[in-house]
């Protein structure tokens, strides 16, 4: 034996046996679904059966609902039909049991929870907020950026809740906490509002400085809006908004352009599959090839129905929406008579042609 093998083999002899290296962590594939609710009529998402057969294929181990699960007689004034609410939990509960050994966890949204009948609706059949669960080394963060009211607090669904609420300090010291108490390889966090849309907020500055470098691979919301679906990458955390629509009339994508511009994109849902070290993130649509909702037919439905008409010929000539244009001199006829209707209607048609004159230029 050498010289260098002898001081090789002492040198192992004084070290002691090397500890073997922790063992891969185990396959784990997550399935994240936002914004699955129907209507106020009672039924389930239209396309429901369609993406839990997408969801089903991928033979996901958990499938996490971002939010806006149920309608959750949302829009009622005169309170909560609090078994309506609990027959579309019902219901969806029974669709989502055909994923058979698939292990289901939810955050709500403004849907779900908006006010107090409807919070103890929640915690009765789902739980407190927030909440850990660990699945073979992956810590799933459940978070609520839904408000959620105190016992005596009478509202229903604040206008200014509807894009969520900060975390409060209750649950940045629940995060900090379970990614303080180890025994977990990878962390996944989970809320329905994009706390993080707006640049700055509190989200970045008070939580995402603790999530980084302790474990979190990826942040996800469902809210439906301003996009269906959203990224941004900071410090190595995914930030991912993932949502799918209801069936929308023509009569909505016809008037309001933020229906148009959401209805435009396909509908769709994230495939994580973490694995050792490996994390993988997949965007999947559903619906594109099955629903008619891209289909020429549909576009001249939408954007063409009044192709020809005289309204559209007066949109091309002035460059204004006809229907905001005639809705602006209904209000002055209203307030001025027949001679304010006269008088709207030449202002506008000066002011179109104004505009498409400097538009010339």
């Amino acid at each position: 034996m050498t010289v260098a093998a002898l001081l090789v083999a002492a040198l192992a002899a004084a070290v002691g046996p090397r500890a073997p290296a922790p063992p891969p962590a185990e396959e784990v594939r997550v399935a994240v679904v936002g914004h699955v609710r129907g209507d106020d009529n009672g039924e389930l998402l239209t396309y429901l059966d369609l993406l839990l057969d997408e969801v089903a294929r991928a033979r996901p181990d958990v499938l996490v609902l971002t939010g806006d699960i149920v309608w959750g007689d949302v829009n009622d004034p005169d309170g909560t039909d609090v078994a309506a609410v609990r027959a579309d939990w019902e219901a969806t509960d029974r669709a989502l049991a055909r994923l058979d050994g698939v292990q289901v966890l939810r955050v709500p949204g403004n849907h779900d929870v908006n006010d107090v009948p409807t919070r103890d609706l929640w915690v009765e059949r789902y739980g407190e907020l927030p909440r850990s669960v660990d699945v073979r080394g992956v810590r799933f963060l459940l978070m609520s950026s839904a408000w959620i009211p105190e016992d005596d607090d009478p509202r229903k669904h604040p206008q200014n809740a509807i894009r969520g609420v900060p975390l409060d300090d209750e649950q940045v010291a629940f995060l900090d906490a379970e990614l303080a108490r180890g025994g977990f390889t990878h962390a996944l966090v989970f809320m329905h509002h994009m706390l993080w849309w707006d640049d700055p907020s509190p989200w970045w500055r008070d939580v995402h400085p603790r999530l980084v470098d302790r474990g979190v691979r990826a942040v996800f919301a469902g809210d439906y809006g301003p996009l269906k679906f959203s990224h941004e990458r900071r410090d190595g955390i995914d930030y991912v908004q993932s949502a799918v629509e209801n069936e929308v009339s023509l009569g909505m994508l016809r008037m309001r352009e933020p229906s148009r511009i959401l209805s435009s994109q396909l509908d769709n849902w994230v495939l994580v599959t973490l694995d050792g070290a490996d994390v993988r993130v997949e965007v999947r649509t559903v619906g594109a090839l099955e629903t008619g909702k891209f289909s020429p037919q549909r576009y001249r439905d939408v954007h063409e129905h009044d192709k020809g008409t005289f309204k559209r010929r007066l949109y091309r000539k002035i460059g204004w929406d006809p229907d905001r244009l005639f809705a602006g001199v209904l209000k002055v006829a209203a307030a001025a008579g027949v001679g304010g209707l006269v008088a709207g209607l030449v202002v506008g048609l000066l002011l179109g042609r104004r505009r498409r004159a400097g538009a010339a230029r």
